[in-house]
């Protein structure tokens, strides 16, 4: 028995060919407080979908024209929020099988003998909604809890309100169900009947009357005319959270309390059962279970914790807002990325990064697991379309000595190194089709055999993929499967081509110099280069910029940018020196040396964009030195 009635103006969408079992279902669901809509095809329901945006989508999956599984896959996208029931004959659960591996929530087979079967699904897929999208406020609440004390304390108090007037209007709807169990007793024991609560009924002397199959079974003897507080819970004395008092007045009460037998938390309504005059004959009291959420309630509180060092971590690595972590770029395109790098980082779902050669998707890949909770674990990398067919499987899953020749000790393989950790997987699109299968039932839980050995073993590890392929073609090609697809395509990252952050040219270029060797001396890279190398499209990405830098400060050139013919190469020291010269010839010593030092410490300081540090260091003295004589020469 569900306690919880259907929410008014919920829409059930039903796709179903089969007239009456359509008309049937919407009747039963209408009754109950629904409002349903209908397709008789797939093609149909897939524009009904689209127009009315159900809550709970019903769906045939043997229909002419196009099949459920075809439906489902069409509204795949749309999965997490609106919930599946697919509806199968009982000789093909195959289909439904494959329907649950697409994102389906559950299944009802043919016939539907008793609907409330059906209707008790719908609920259940309802509730697992909200308690997602509760789940998900809640936790972006935590995390503006963390930066914003004085906003946590506030949201704090609306949560508890909002959780306060929803206990109310359960309590209300308790007591409804109450008086409605008083009117119709025939209909309350066939509800009781399938209610996997504790429901039992005493008289004023606590002697027990009635006990449903979920009592009887716990308990484990026959409990009817004993005190309920002995035979249920042991107790010499009526329960200390009984409010029996109350009852007996005609009034509901409600409560939770802590079953020392059994070590469990219970939610408690107690409500009187009236005779026929109206006055209080007997007690009733429904009792849940509600170890799990004061369980769920103890998590969040410790991923609050969680999160709290993770924003402290996050804010150690933030060090400047042109960079994060090692990445560089402050572009929007590259904020996007960033915000999808915490997300992922805060999740175990398996991630796909998608970037053109040279993006830096392997950077991408560390950095969202060095920020995981996976941090403090290995990182593995394998370079998939650098392993030969003939030696993949070895590689992935290991082999044991004597497993062929040449296998002169046991070997671990990738998922044995990254148990616990991430698996970073790059060019996941050069994997076959044999290994794409094996590889889907190891990460399923299924596990995984190494060669010559028997014992199939586990590996908890997570996988970050990473492709510079379009893997939709490749589906349609027949070259990458389907279900692997759909287990690594959950959380997707798009990292741009660095021709579309050319803002952030400049940044990587004084990285990529100051990573360079250079001793006591910083090599410097003109203006006048850096403005050629962000008109140029870079087709390698940041890998090429990279070594284009780097040669650059190695030779003096760079072949390929559009740079004038006199000014291709980097000027040589007795070029700059001539621009030095003092005015006249007959210029006493100390005039012609603070001429040629002004000259000199305004060229470094053109060459390097006036960053004072940095012409500091290359002139070997310290800043205050620098700043005494730009002030002194008026510069």
């Amino acid at each position: 028995m569900n306690t919880t009635p259907p929410p008014n103006n919920k829409r059930v969408l039903i796709i179903d060919d089969e007239d009456i079992i359509r008309d049937s279902v919407a009747t039963y669901l209408g009754d109950s407080g629904f409002t349903v809509h209908q397709a008789g095809d797939g093609r149909e329901g897939l524009q009904r979908f689209q127009e009315i945006r159900p809550d709970v989508v019903l769906l045939d999956l043997r229909m002419p024209r196009m099949d459920g599984l075809d439906v489902l896959e069409a509204i795949s996208g749309e999965l997490d929020q609106v919930p599946v029931i697919v509806v199968t004959g009982a000789g093909v659960l195959q289909d439904a099988v494959a329907a649950l591996r697409l994102g389906a929530f559950d299944f009802v087979t043919k016939p539907i003998v008793d609907m409330a079967v059906l209707e008790h699904a719908v609920l259940r897929a309802l509730e697992r909604n909200r308690l997602k999208e509760e789940n998900r406020r809640y936790q972006a609440h935590l995390e503006d809890e963390i930066r914003i004390r004085t906003r946590d304390l506030h949201r704090r108090t609306e949560e508890l309100e909002a959780a306060n007037a929803e206990l109310q209007t359960e309590i209300g709807i308790r007591e409804k169900t109450a008086t409605a169990l008083k009117q119709s007793e025939s209909r309350l024991a066939e509800m009781v009947s399938i209610f996997q609560g504790f429901i039992y009924t005493c008289d004023a002397n606590f002697r027990l009357e009635f006990v449903n199959r979920t009592l009887a079974r716990h308990v484990g003897d026959d409990v009817i005319g004993k005190l309920c507080h002995r035979a249920l819970y042991r107790l010499k004395q009526p329960c200390p959270w009984c409010r029996y008092t109350d009852v007996l007045k005609g009034e509901s009460a409600h409560t939770e309390f802590f079953n020392e037998r059994d070590g469990r938390w219970y939610d408690a309504v107690q409500a009187p059962v009236f005779d026929g005059q109206g006055q209080v004959r007997n007690l009733q009291a429904v009792v849940l279970d509600i170890t799990e959420r004061k369980t769920t309630e103890d998590w969040l509180r410790q991923r609050e914790a969680q999160l709290s060092k993770k924003i402290r971590r996050l804010k150690s690595n933030l060090r400047t807002a042109s960079r994060f972590g090692r990445i560089i770029g402050k572009s929007r395109p590259m904020q996007e990325v960033y915000e999808n790098i915490l997300k992922a980082a805060e999740s175990n779902a398996h991630v796909i990064i998608y970037g053109e050669s040279g993006t830096g998707k392997e950077l991408v890949a560390r950095t969202i697991h060095d920020l995981s909770d996976r941090g403090s674990k290995k990182f593995v990398t394998v370079h998939c379309g650098a392993i030969p067919d003939t030696l993949i499987e070895s590689e992935f899953f290991g082999y044991r000595k004597g497993a062929f020749t040449g296998a002169d000790q046991d070997k671990p393989g990738y998922l044995d190194a990254a148990d616990g950790g991430t698996l970073f997987m790059d060019e996941v699109g050069e994997l076959n089709l044999t290994m794409q299968v094996k590889l889907l039932r190891a990460i399923e839980g299924g596990g995984y055999t190494p060669i010559g050995s028997r014992a199939v073993r586990q590996a908890d590890l997570r996988i970050v993929a990473a492709t510079n392929r379009n893997l939709r073609a490749s589906l349609d090609a027949g070259r990458f499967r389907k279900d692997f697809y759909y287990r690594i395509h959950i959380l997707p990252i798009y990292l741009p081509p660095l021709k579309s952050r050319k803002e952030d040219i400049p940044l990587l270029v004084n990285h990529f110099v100051n990573d360079f060797p250079h001793g006591d001396k910083l090599p410097v890279i003109p203006q006048r280069v850096i403005a050629a190398m962000q008109e140029y499209d870079w087709p390698g990405n940041v890998r090429e910029l990279q070594n284009t830098v780097h040669r650059y400060i190695t030779l003096g050139k760079i072949d390929f940018l559009d740079l004038p013919a006199d000014e291709a190469e980097a000027p040589t020291l007795s070029d700059s020196l001539a621009a030095f010269q003092p005015d006249g010839v007959n210029q006493p010593l100390s005039e012609a040396v603070r001429t040629f030092e002004k000259g000199y410490i305004l060229h470094l300081l053109n060459e390097n964009q006036w960053h004072r540090s940095r012409v500091a260091r290359l002139l070997g003295v310290d800043r205050r030195t620098l700043f005494r004589k730009m002030k002194t020469l008026g510069l």
